[in-house]
């Protein structure tokens, strides 16, 4: 028997949220901010000289640099918004991590305009959870996510997965007061990033982006010479 999809009251403040969280984690982050050109300019620049799995262990090494380095500020002022109510290295490690997994899309060849594509982007910060999300929808899931089995999926419904990640994302470390200021809108200023938990959620998240991504069998981002 088919699960029920997951049920969110998409009038509730957390869903609305978590509707914005996405939108503006795919403009930022793939489009680039602070030290990151677009996810598409820094693909291409991975894969000078690279194979596509060098090019992603240099891509993954990278931006768990940024999510590991003491005091790093992403200073993105005046030029995009983001839930002010999230811890700030929480906001500030989403960017990166969205980052990572839309230049990933693109060393093996995706379009990032594509809705498939920018719904496993979103899948591949919540990991694991993100199968269980899309088998409460009625989709046959394998063991693990993939980019031909989300192509797959009709629209409509990858619409409302979309809906689904965010709400995780904010809920994950919403409050009642973050609610509130959420609702709000507050342009961000700046997130501070540090520490080894951020760079092995990223971690994380490089290496189920490549996973999900890999148009075949490839070597994993954990093999050898992996950051």
């Amino acid at each position: 028997m088919t699960a029920a999809p997951p049920r969110v009251d998409e009038d509730s403040s957390i869903a609305r949220a978590g509707e914005k969280l996405v939108e503006q984690l795919l403009k930022v982050g793939l489009n680039g901010f602070g030290p990151f050109k677009s996810a598409e300019e820094s693909a291409a620049e991975a894969l000078k000289g690279r194979t596509p799995e060098e090019a992603v262990k240099a891509l993954v090494r990278n931006h768990c640099a940024i999510a590991g380095a003491q005091g790093f500020i992403t200073n993105v002022g005046g030029l995009v918004t983001l839930p002010i109510a999230l811890p700030a290295n929480i906001g500030a490690a989403y960017l990166v991590q969205t980052h990572l997994a839309g230049a990933i899309a693109a060393v093996h060849g995706h379009d990032l305009d594509a809705e498939a594509v920018r719904s496993a982007i979103l899948l591949c910060l919540v990991g694991n959870a993100g199968t269980e999300v899309v088998k409460r929808f009625g989709i046959k899931v394998s063991s693990k996510l993939t980019i031909t089995m989300i192509e797959r999926i009709p629209i409509e419904v990858i619409r409302r997965i979309n809906k689904r990640v965010g709400f995780m994302l904010i809920a994950k470390f919403g409050t009642k007061r973050s609610v509130v200021t959420l609702a709000k809108w507050v342009p961000m200023v700046g997130g501070f990033i540090g520490g080894g938990v951020d760079t092995a959620a990223t971690w994380a998240v490089g290496a189920y982006a490549h996973r999900a991504f890999q148009r075949s069998d490839g070597e994993p981002v954990g093999g050898a010479g992996a950051v």
